[in-house]
């Protein structure tokens, strides 16, 4: 298993991926490359908007207030010249199917130059300018940079090119998910894994990740913002630490405003990291004082101490060790949050446990100057923390009925989440969207519910706000202009993706906590889960768009390959890409299957020995951590009032251990791995010094 790291150090993080995450990854990125081209051009949700967005940056036409835009000539022109409407009405939307009689030959199709230069029809109202440009401002960037790109591309190119940008921002959501759960976990494999199979059971992910939308910038941002936060609600409350959540929060508020529910998230975490150290402290002194009665009771708290220190996920280590969960057994001295190396065996003083206004200052102006400014400008400025498109089509009108628009909302939102494809073309069916539902509802309270401390429940609350702040700030500005208008518009489930990575650290949690020989059977089924899900919506969206009248699957392929911008060796590639990165996502679940959760627990005679030294406050058990019931091996040692301070006294010869076992003890105690096998003590009566390892 890779090490519990206390800091937050994204590259450190990456390197220490195992290769099953990186085999879910791949896959996860396979399947989203897929549906890029599986669905028909500006068959998602304002795709021919975001399209027409970057292009208005390539063209340098600048990003204008919103009501003051328009869809250009060229976006008008791909639209009529996409598989979007039918030959008779192009710019109305059809749902196919779109055969290849209609398709021109890849070298026919005109570059987006051409296509402005052409008249067409006005275009509607760009409303994207209402959002920050970093996405689209990324987009430009990519097209420019490509020999003859830009606006010399064909129109198709460009789309297929932007959708593997999108493709490349969601892709590494699997890994962000196993770093989150492993950190929270303190390195429980089945978490880790479960977690990053998550994303895979999500059809709606693939199409809109796979689509150009500005949401797939936010799922990456906010993923990483999350991962940061996890790290700094665990302990590190370093000022780097700082500076990486402030610039993965400023990117996610220049990508969206939707971002602005990470801000408070943060902040808290800094406060309540902040609260933890100061009764850490404090339990650290009382402890310290206890130990000063007598050379028995000093030697007593040692050992427990060490056990407490090096096996607790939840507790403050010995002076210098990690706290509020960080593994303490493989970390060295720089890895120690609170800056608890320097001080005394009394603890860290009040003055070192104040509140961290310096990070929170740091990551705070990071975040401003990255992308919080756009949000205050658009106050001073427009009076309106995002200000309205006028002109903009209203929506759905349901009349004054607030119960229709309640069950509008929260269906429709649990089934734009899991999958409603195209424009709400296709739809998945009532089974798996609720059985869905229902499976990540459990895992969570189960994560809720069995969480061996009040501290990782805090953090999974934590994780959870991420998703319902999201839905109740979609639900205002939604619920608003219903008041308003008596139509809806602005409901739909991709606006809850920002939040993906901390559900899917928490269900990840949930999976591990499920017992010793259940949760490896996790995995698998989490897989099998995936594929289902997958399978289903495949066989739903693909003869939907492709299947011409009367005819199979086989013809379906050919008009598919005959829209895309890509020959058809490079979907075939694709395919095969799928199932042989599937067939080795299979080989990791039975692998779990076979080695377990990668925690080395106790024997049964030693179990009672676990249970007396108190649950893990971290969680679930610590995946690096040595047995408690390994002291059972030690030699007896005895402390008298004539020791020294600190100092432990071995017992006679006649003891009766066999001494292979006091070797082995021995040897364990000199390796220092983290477990209670060290029976170092970390205090003396005299105030000496801690001689514990992570010092």
């Amino acid at each position: 298993m890779p090490p519990v790291m206390a800091r937050f150090r994204p590259w450190r993080i990456v390197r220490s991926a195992p290769a099953a995450v990186w085999v879910i990854t791949l896959l996860f990125t396979a399947v989203l490359t897929s549906w890029s081209v599986m669905m028909p051009q500006y068959h998602a949700p304002d795709e021919p908007n975001h399209v027409d967005a970057v292009m208005r940056l390539v063209e340098g036409r600048g990003w204008p207030h919103p009501g003051h835009a328009t869809v250009t000539n060229g976006g008008v022109g791909a639209i009529m010249s996409a598989p979007y409407g039918s030959a008779q009405q192009p710019r109305d939307l059809s749902a196919g199917p779109f055969t290849a009689a209609r398709a021109p030959d890849r070298d026919e199709r005109p570059s987006w130059q051409t296509l402005e230069k052409r008249r067409n029809p006005p275009g509607d109202v760009q409303q994207l300018v209402q959002h920050p440009p970093l996405y689209y401002w990324v987009n430009a960037v990519i097209l420019e940079a490509i020999p003859d790109g830009g606006t010399h591309l064909r129109w198709d190119e460009i789309i297929g090119i932007l959708r593997l940008v999108s493709v490349a921002m969601v892709a590494p959501l699997p890994l962000l998910a196993w770093a989150g759960a492993h950190r929270l976990s303190d390195g429980n494999r089945v978490a880790g894994i479960c977690a990053a199979l998550v994303p895979l059971a999500i059809p709606e992910l693939s199409h809109i990740g796979s689509s150009v939308n500005n949401d797939n910038l936010l799922v990456l941002t906010a993923g990483l913002a999350t991962v940061a936060i996890v790290y700094v609600l665990r302990g590190d409350t370093s000022l780097r630490t700082a500076a990486w959540t402030g610039a993965f929060l400023g990117l996610a508020l220049m990508t969206k405003s939707l971002a602005i529910v990470l801000v408070p998230m943060a902040v808290l975490a800094y406060l309540v990291a902040w609260s933890r150290a100061r009764r850490d402290a404090r339990r650290l002194r009382r402890a310290a004082g206890a130990s000063t009665t007598s050379a028995t009771s000093s030697t007593a708290a040692a050992v427990g101490g060490t056990s407490r220190t090096r096996g607790a996920g939840g507790g403050l280590t010995g002076l210098g060790g990690t706290s509020n969960g960080a593994a303490g057994g493989g970390e060295d001295e720089g890895n120690s949050p609170f800056r608890l190396a320097d001080v005394g065996p009394a603890g860290p003083s009040a003055a070192a446990l104040r509140v961290p206004w310096r990070p929170v200052a740091l990551g705070g102006a990071i975040m401003l100057a990255l992308g919080g400014w756009w949000w205050v400008v658009n106050v001073v400025r427009w009076g309106a923390f995002q200000p309205e498109t006028p002109g903009f089509p209203l929506g759905q009108y349901l009349g004054d009925d607030w119960g229709a628009y309640t069950e509008l909302l929260i269906n429709g939102t649990i089934l734009r989440w899991w999958g409603s494809f195209g424009w709400f073309e296709v739809n998945l069916t009532t089974v798996p969207v609720r059985t869905g539902t229902a499976l990540v509802i459990t895992f969570f309270a189960l994560a809720l519910i069995r969480a061996r401390s009040g501290r990782i429940r805090v953090d999974l609350l934590f994780l959870l706000w991420v998703t319902w702040g999201l839905f109740g700030l979609m639900t205002l500005q939604s619920a608003k202009n219903f008041d308003k208008y008596l139509h809806v518009s602005g409901i739909s489930g991709r606006y809850l993706y920002a939040g993906l990575a901390s559900l899917a650290i928490g269900v990840g949690m949930g999976a591990a906590t499920t017992g010793r020989y259940l949760s490896r059977l996790m995995p698998l089924l989490f897989l099998a889960g995936a594929v289902t899900m997958q399978v289903w919506s495949v066989m739903m969206v693909f003869p939907r768009f492709w299947r011409p009248a009367g005819g199979d699957l086989g013809d379906a392929w050919t008009d598919m390959a005959a829209w895309s911008p890509w020959p058809e060796s490079a979907l075939v590639t694709m395919a095969v890409a799928v199932c042989v990165l599937a067939v080795a996502t299979l080989g990791v679940c039975l692998w779990v299957l076979v080695v377990g959760d990668g925690e080395r627990r106790p024997p049964r005679r030693g179990r009672r020995a676990v249970r007396a030294a108190g649950p893990q406050p971290g969680g679930l058990p610590r995946a690096d951590a040595d047995p408690p019931a390994r002291t059972r091996l030690d030699p007896p040692t005895h402390a008298s009032s004539g020791d020294r301070p600190g100092q432990l006294r071995k017992a006679p010869l006649g003891s009766g251990r066999p001494r292979r076992r006091e070797a082995g003890a021995r040897r364990d105690a000199s390796r220092g791995t983290g477990g209670s096998a060290d029976l170092r003590p970390i205090a003396s009566l005299g105030g000496g010094t801690a001689t514990d390892p992570a010092e």
